[in-house]
């Protein structure tokens, strides 16, 4: 994967949790910024660096702007509106590999394990405003073979995940769908279904 992209990967990941109301860990984006070029074999461009971490001072910037003149009853708003707890249905996964799962209760990660013969991972949002209605895609994301994790853009509407392993040919060596997902049901027990491949 190219340098450039791999810059605007992160920066997206940014950009997607600024969107979704949550503070990115800044000093991790940071880090990931940096390792780019430090890998093996890896093209040194500090050109390109440099203008990335520029890009990442800037929306924390404008994250940290965001924060300062959001209204209380902004707030308050938002939480009345939320989903009530009736209405909402158990998360479940299908697939034949773990995920795992992390909070610190402003960003939510998925974690899953290196797989052998997996050269790139696709992982695709979508969102789902009614229950009775269908997930429309959101964003759909290639990441290099070595990525095991991923930020989700949880906010108010459910949310499902497709994770794949592509191997050569992009044929399909891993997969995991996980659905509904809301910030409120983040830790209930996943309910494991068969999958169909």
């Amino acid at each position: 994967m190219a340098i450039v992209h791999e810059y605007t990967v992160i920066l997206d990941q940014a950009r997607a949790s600024i969107a979704a109301g949550r503070t990115p860990d800044w000093s991790v984006l940071e880090a990931r910024v940096k390792a780019v070029a430090q890998r093996p074999r890896a093209p040194v461009d500090l050109e390109q660096e440099r203008r990335a971490l520029q890009q990442l001072k800037l929306l924390a910037s404008v994250q940290r702007a965001r924060a300062r003149v959001a209204a209380p009853e902004t707030v308050a708003r938002a939480a009345s509106t939320r989903r009530p707890v009736a209405l909402r249905e158990r998360p479940t996964i299908t697939g034949n590999m773990e995920v795992r799962r992390e909070s610190d209760g402003k960003a939510f990660v998925l974690r899953w394990d290196a797989s052998p013969g997996v050269l790139e991972w696709v992982v695709r949002f979508s969102e789902r405003s009614d229950p009775r209605g269908g997930y429309v895609v959101l964003e759909e994301r290639a990441l290099p073979a070595g990525t095991l994790s991923v930020e989700l853009p949880l906010g108010e509407h459910a949310l499902r995940v497709h994770l794949l392993g592509r191997g050569r040919g992009g044929k399909l060596v891993r997969r995991a769908v996980m659905s509904p997902l809301t910030p409120e049901s983040w830790g209930e027990r996943w309910q494991r279904r068969a999958s169909a491949a």
